[in-house]
Protein backbone atom coordinates (compact mmCIF):
# COMPACT_ATOMS: atom_id res chain seq x y z
CA UNK A 1 0.00 0.00 0.00
CA UNK A 2 1.31 3.33 -0.86
CA UNK A 3 -0.21 6.32 0.77
CA UNK A 4 1.51 9.47 2.46
CA UNK A 5 4.59 9.02 3.97
CA UNK A 6 5.31 9.25 7.80
CA UNK A 7 6.58 12.57 8.64
CA UNK A 8 10.40 12.38 9.39
CA UNK A 9 9.93 14.06 13.23
CA UNK A 10 12.17 11.84 15.00
CA UNK A 11 14.72 14.12 13.14
CA UNK A 12 13.79 16.84 15.63
CA UNK A 13 14.68 14.77 18.50
CA UNK A 14 17.84 13.69 17.13
CA UNK A 15 18.62 17.22 16.79
CA UNK A 16 16.97 18.25 20.37
CA UNK A 17 19.49 15.50 21.61
CA UNK A 18 22.88 17.12 19.48
CA UNK A 19 21.67 20.42 21.19
CA UNK A 20 21.29 19.38 24.58
CA UNK A 21 24.96 17.72 24.02
CA UNK A 22 26.05 21.15 22.50
CA UNK A 23 24.80 23.25 25.25
CA UNK A 24 26.37 20.92 28.39
CA UNK A 25 29.69 20.95 26.41
CA UNK A 26 29.62 24.92 25.91
CA UNK A 27 28.44 24.96 29.65
CA UNK A 28 31.29 22.95 30.65
CA UNK A 29 33.10 25.81 29.99
CA UNK A 30 31.97 27.24 33.12
CA UNK A 31 31.84 24.57 35.57
CA UNK A 32 31.29 20.38 35.55
CA UNK A 33 28.06 21.48 37.70
CA UNK A 34 26.74 23.76 35.03
CA UNK A 35 27.67 20.95 32.27
CA UNK A 36 25.64 18.43 34.56
CA UNK A 37 22.67 20.93 34.85
CA UNK A 38 22.58 22.41 31.24
CA UNK A 39 22.08 18.45 30.54
CA UNK A 40 19.74 17.89 32.76
CA UNK A 41 17.58 20.98 31.36
CA UNK A 42 17.79 19.80 27.93
CA UNK A 43 17.00 16.08 28.66
CA UNK A 44 13.88 17.76 30.53
CA UNK A 45 13.10 19.11 26.93
CA UNK A 46 13.86 16.57 25.04
CA UNK A 47 12.85 13.26 26.68
CA UNK A 48 9.20 14.06 27.06
CA UNK A 49 9.32 15.57 23.26
CA UNK A 50 10.81 12.04 21.94
CA UNK A 51 7.95 10.58 23.87
CA UNK A 52 5.15 13.46 22.30
CA UNK A 53 6.62 12.33 18.60
CA UNK A 54 6.27 8.72 19.19
CA UNK A 55 2.77 8.50 21.26
CA UNK A 56 0.97 11.00 18.03
CA UNK A 57 3.00 9.76 14.95
CA UNK A 58 1.98 6.19 15.83
CA UNK A 59 -1.58 6.34 13.19
CA UNK A 60 -2.08 7.37 9.89
CA UNK A 61 -4.46 7.59 7.35
CA UNK A 62 -7.61 8.80 7.50
CA UNK A 63 -9.82 5.82 9.02
CA UNK A 64 -7.19 6.41 11.89
CA UNK A 65 -8.24 9.96 12.11
CA UNK A 66 -10.21 9.61 15.44
CA UNK A 67 -6.83 8.24 16.89
CA UNK A 68 -4.72 9.78 15.32
CA UNK A 69 -6.66 13.01 17.37
CA UNK A 70 -6.42 11.51 20.63
CA UNK A 71 -3.00 10.44 20.33
CA UNK A 72 -2.00 14.07 19.63
CA UNK A 73 -4.10 14.94 22.68
CA UNK A 74 -2.72 12.00 25.06
CA UNK A 75 0.59 12.75 23.99
CA UNK A 76 0.63 16.32 24.90
CA UNK A 77 -0.81 15.61 27.66
CA UNK A 78 1.69 13.27 28.83
CA UNK A 79 4.26 15.68 27.97
CA UNK A 80 3.21 18.32 30.24
CA UNK A 81 3.16 16.10 33.05
CA UNK A 82 6.40 13.90 32.34
CA UNK A 83 8.23 17.61 32.44
CA UNK A 84 6.59 18.59 35.05
CA UNK A 85 7.48 15.60 37.01
CA UNK A 86 11.40 16.02 35.40
CA UNK A 87 11.59 19.16 37.36
CA UNK A 88 9.65 17.82 40.47
CA UNK A 89 12.59 14.66 40.85
CA UNK A 90 16.02 17.51 39.42
CA UNK A 91 14.53 20.03 42.08
CA UNK A 92 13.89 17.31 45.53
CA UNK A 93 17.40 15.93 44.73
CA UNK A 94 20.25 17.15 46.87
CA UNK A 95 22.42 17.98 43.77
CA UNK A 96 24.66 20.88 43.22
CA UNK A 97 22.80 22.60 40.74
CA UNK A 98 23.43 26.05 38.84
CA UNK A 99 19.92 26.97 38.11
CA UNK A 100 20.90 29.17 35.10
CA UNK A 101 22.49 26.50 33.01
CA UNK A 102 19.42 24.37 34.00
CA UNK A 103 17.05 26.35 32.49
CA UNK A 104 19.31 28.09 29.45
CA UNK A 105 19.50 23.91 28.64
CA UNK A 106 16.14 24.06 28.50
CA UNK A 107 15.04 26.88 26.93
CA UNK A 108 17.80 26.12 24.43
CA UNK A 109 16.48 22.64 23.36
CA UNK A 110 12.74 24.52 23.64
CA UNK A 111 13.69 27.41 21.12
CA UNK A 112 15.07 24.14 18.91
CA UNK A 113 11.64 23.96 17.40
CA UNK A 114 12.48 27.23 16.19
CA UNK A 115 14.12 25.02 13.45
CA UNK A 116 11.83 22.28 13.17
CA UNK A 117 10.21 22.93 9.77
CA UNK A 118 13.83 22.78 8.38
CA UNK A 119 15.40 19.79 10.05
CA UNK A 120 11.95 18.08 9.57
CA UNK A 121 12.17 18.49 5.76
CA UNK A 122 16.08 17.28 5.46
Amino acid sequence: MTGIPRPPVYRIVIFQLILTFVVALVAWLYSDVAAKSALMGGLICALPNAYFVWRAFRYRGARSSAQIVQSFYQGEAWKFVLTGFAFAAVFSQNWPLNYLALFAGFVTVQLGHLFSAKIANL
